[in-house]
């Protein structure tokens, strides 16, 4: 049997037009008025067999040679069945393909990544998210912090309730710290680092100054993060869903990276919903415990809505837009499960 075919010598992008020709227990690569080159067929390397590409053969001293025809198959390599050609073209495999798929992956990123997440993170030594914490408190206070401008007087009385809420729920002192900042970046807002510190920035505790239970409640939120290691979960679970997403298509390199990472970063957003709402019911949980009302915490987030709220139409779309991309459920969702 001749087939026609290319020649790429080693390491070359260069081919030569030849005749391979199967002769016994060997392929015979006729390069024209050269001597034939004799391979043994059981030294040959065989590409796996896809339609529309043709079988690839692969030589010991790095040559290849490729058929003209994509249709070509090796008769010697008939043992291997071509299974993989033909799942490809058999119609009930690419149905279950486009319907398993989908499932497989639904249940990877948002059943099995979340879980393996909240059981990975109680392996990690307490040094590690200790430095975790502060290696991200230092780039964001580079990035988006001023110091504070709070008076004493005002920060003394935020602090001693703060303790006194850790002393009432058994919480370590050392591990949970409060601190002021000021910043044009976050507005009116409060945020938890994984190893136990919280920042309220100047303009929250100025917006809430005169209702303090419900400042109360925003840092009771802000505890429920560090309780549940929210920050930690989330990391674990970024990392997992990108691997989940790579093993998946295949490819980390350029532009699949960049889209790898994208689609891993949107699934994080129903992870970090998730967590918003267990933090909610963290708090609304412990304000009853301490005697406050859940009232308090609705107060907060409606405090917050005002504050962020534009007379702008187009901005309000805009912001409608960014509520549904949002890392937290929406504002008047949270509203409504504190007044109940």
């Amino acid at each position: 049997m001749n087939v026609q075919g290319h020649y790429f010598p080693n390491a070359s992008s260069n081919y030569q037009l030849c005749v391979a020709k199967i002769s016994g227990s060997h392929v015979e690569i006729n390069h024209g008025n050269d001597e034939p080159v004799r391979y043994a067929i059981n030294e040959l390397n065989l590409s796996s067999a896809i339609a529309g590409l043709a079988d690839e053969l692969s030589f010991d001293d790095g040559g290849r040679f490729i058929p003209l025809d994509v249709d070509f198959r090796w008769a010697f390599n008939a043992k291997n069945n071509h299974s993989l050609e033909r799942l490809e073209k058999n119609k009930w495999a690419i149905i279950a393909a486009i319907v398993v798929t989908p499932l497989f992956m639904w249940l990877m990123l948002y059943k099995v990544v979340p879980t393996i997440a909240v059981y990975s993170v109680d392996t990690l030594p307490h040094s590690v998210v200790e430095q975790m914490g502060e290696q991200s408190f230092a780039v964001i206070k580079k990035l988006a912090l001023d110091p504070t401008e709070l008076p004493d007087e005002q920060q003394a009385r935020v602090q001693r309730h703060f303790k006194t809420m850790l002393d009432e729920l058994a919480l370590e002192k050392s591990v949970y710290r409060l601190s002021f900042y000021k910043s044009q970046s976050f507005g009116a807002n409060a945020f938890a680092l994984p190893h136990g510190r919280i920042v309220v920035t100047d303009e929250l505790a100025n917006l809430l100054a005169d209702k303090p239970n419900a400042l109360k409640a925003v840092l009771l939120h802000e505890i429920g993060h560090v309780v549940h290691q929210h920050s930690v979960r989330i990391t674990a679970q970024s990392a997992a869903s990108t691997i989940v997403l790579a093993v998946i298509f295949g490819d980390l390199e350029g532009i699949a990276e960049v889209a790898l990472g994208t689609g891993a970063s949107f699934a994080q957003q129903g992870f970090s919903r998730d967590m918003e709402r267990e933090a909610d019911s963290y708090a609304l949980t412990q304000l009853e415990n301490l005697g406050y009302s859940s009232n308090d915490f609705a107060d907060a987030i409606e405090a917050l809505q005002s504050a962020h709220t534009t007379e702008n139409e187009h901005l309000k779309k805009v912001n409608n837009l960014l509520e549904y991309l949002s890392s937290h459920p929406s504002s008047q969702e949270r509203i409504d499960n504190a007044r109940k």
